[in-house]
């Protein structure tokens, strides 16, 4: 029997519950800190002292994965070389977009988990609840952005789809050896 109370909870590296969906990332000006993240989950917002992008990557190698790989396959893949999104998991792919002017490139972005993006008018991404975010980047640049992400999204939900398609093969093949009926 497992115990209810360790499933129920996962914990990430700074012992933030990890189990609710993570909507956006917004950098935000600490007064004599510096550029911490602002953290926008389904049920509540967290201010972490880490900025966007390495929040971000830290959730890639929380995953076991690499971004400087993904970056590598998706240049590959889509031709794209700019503002590559951001692939967690099938959950997560987040895409970036200008929030405000600094004389640092990196700290004028937020991310936007691409599956709450409803539509984009002009300069504003409307999420499906309805709230709206002002932007200062283009509304081309918006677009393929979200279509980009949108894409890797569907990617990574086939890619898992075809891995659990795979297992339970797997599992039915050896039932059938053992002698299971089917």
């Amino acid at each position: 029997m497992y115990n209810t109370s360790t499933l129920k909870v996962q914990i990430d590296m700074k012992g933030e519950s990890m189990f609710t969906d993570i909507i956006a990332i917004m950098p935000e000006q600490v007064k004599g800190k510096g550029i911490y993240s602002r953290i926008y989950k389904e049920d509540e917002s967290i201010l972490d002292q880490r900025t966007p992008a390495l929040f971000l990557k830290n959730l890639y190698e929380e995953k076991g994965k690499s971004k400087k790989q993904m970056d590598k396959k998706i240049k590959a893949t889509y031709q794209i070389y700019r503002n590559i999104p951001y692939v967690i998991d099938a959950n997560q792919v987040f895409f970036p977009f200008k929030i405000r002017n600094t004389p640092f490139a990196e700290n004028n972005r937020a991310f936007i988990n691409v599956k709450y993006v409803s539509k984009i008018k002009d300069t504003t991404i409307v999420l499906v609840s309805g709230e709206e975010i002002q932007t200062l980047s283009n509304n081309k640049s918006l677009i393929q952005n979200r279509n980009l992400a949108k894409a890797l999204h569907l990617e990574e939900i086939l890619v898992k789809t075809l891995e659990r398609e795979s297992s339970m093969r797997y599992v039915m093949a050896y039932l059938r050896k053992e002698g299971y009926p089917r």
